[in-house]
């Protein structure tokens, strides 16, 4: 085995103890709390005690410990330190921070338009780009985390609250019907309204949704401290262990009153839905109880405005138990376990 991993390792430490040192007195960044993003690009301090944390939490990694849900492979930890390191050499270049590397680097922090082209086109014409060099396609992988990471918290959102559609209305006619769920505005409702039993706090989800969106506008890399932060704290909503705890079983939340054995069996078999989905939702809450507040709040809005002589466009949620998710899980050979 070389030294290099032990002397990323010690690195690392000497990294966080620095950051730490400097960023002491002037910010302090919770473990389980990711900034939004204003914040993160405006104001360094914050940047620095996320690195020092996520630094530090790689550096001292075990075998048999879990990082982002999983139990690592001792390779990995290896590849994210050494990822980790250039990142860290890149950003104190940039921002002319000196912690003792005596290495600069000026290192890709985009991926142009046309490589973007290009790795849209390579998975269809695999023959022809094995004699183009694509230098987009090289950090693609990595860069693109942050765009995965938006998928899968919008797809988590519209399973949790069961969405199905919205209409969007003015003057009582419907001007759309979208399938899309508008994550922002949802996210800001259900805050409000504060009806769901999360392993991941809404603010949580809102900042780090808003922070992976700018990939998707930029092409702009994000260093890895705040892709390994942003993961670890969404990653219960993701792992199957964790997401076992809000498994129910939806029948029981029907009502059986005056119902024979056969008539509940029937209805059961019937159903279309999901039978053992994720249900986040606090006591007395229902999907349809969270339909019928979101609605009523469209309402109130749009009547607060015709009040200031304003005609906005307001929204009909459609939500359905059929819509929620059931758990999903890997196999890991390796460990026998299930992520």
């Amino acid at each position: 085995m070389t030294t290099q991993p032990i002397e990323h390792s010690e690195q690392l430490k000497k990294c966080s103890e620095i950051l730490k040192a400097m960023v002491a007195e002037m910010a302090e960044v919770s473990p389980d709390t990711f900034p939004d993003k204003k914040t993160i690009h405006t104001e360094m301090p914050v940047q620095l005690a996320i690195i020092a944390e996520q630094a530090e939490r790689l550096a001292e990694l075990k075998p048999k410990d879990k990082i982002f849900g999983l139990e690592y492979h001792e390779s990995d930890h290896q590849t994210l330190m050494t990822l980790f390191m250039d990142d860290l050499v890149q950003f104190t270049t940039q921002h002319n921070i000196d912690l003792g590397f005596n290495i600069l680097s000026y290192g890709q922090r985009r991926i142009p338009e046309h490589a973007f082209y290009h790795l849209a086109v390579s998975p269809l014409l695999p023959a022809t780009y094995k004699s183009i060099e694509q230098h987009g396609g090289r950090v693609f992988e990595i860069y693109s985390i942050p765009f995965k990471i938006r998928a899968a918290l919008e797809l988590k959102l519209s399973s949790i609250v069961g969405f199905d559609h919205y209409d969007a209305m003015r003057d009582g006619k419907t001007l759309r019907v979208s399938t899309e769920v508008p994550v922002a505005r949802l996210l800001n409702a259900l805050q409000s309204i504060d009806c769901l039993d999360l392993p991941c706090s809404l603010v949580n989800i809102k900042n780090i949704y808003q922070w992976a969106c700018d990939f998707c506008h930029t092409g702009e890399k994000e260093y890895l401290w705040l892709t390994m932060k942003a993961l670890e704290i969404v990653s219960p909503l993701f792992i199957w262990e964790e997401q076992k705890k809000a498994e129910i079983v939806i029948s029981d939340r029907w009502p059986s009153e005056g119902m024979s054995e056969q008539e509940k069996l029937t209805r059961f078999i019937n159903y279309q839905g999901p039978h053992r989905p994720l249900y986040y939702f606090r006591e007395g809450w229902s999907v349809q109880n969270l339909q019928d507040t979101l609605n009523e709040m469209e309402e109130s809005k749009r009547v607060a405005a015709l009040e200031k002589n304003r005609n906005i466009e307001s929204w009909v949620y459609h939500l359905s138990e059929k819509k929620l998710a059931e758990a999903n899980d890997y196999y890991c050979d390796r460990t026998k376990n299930h992520y």
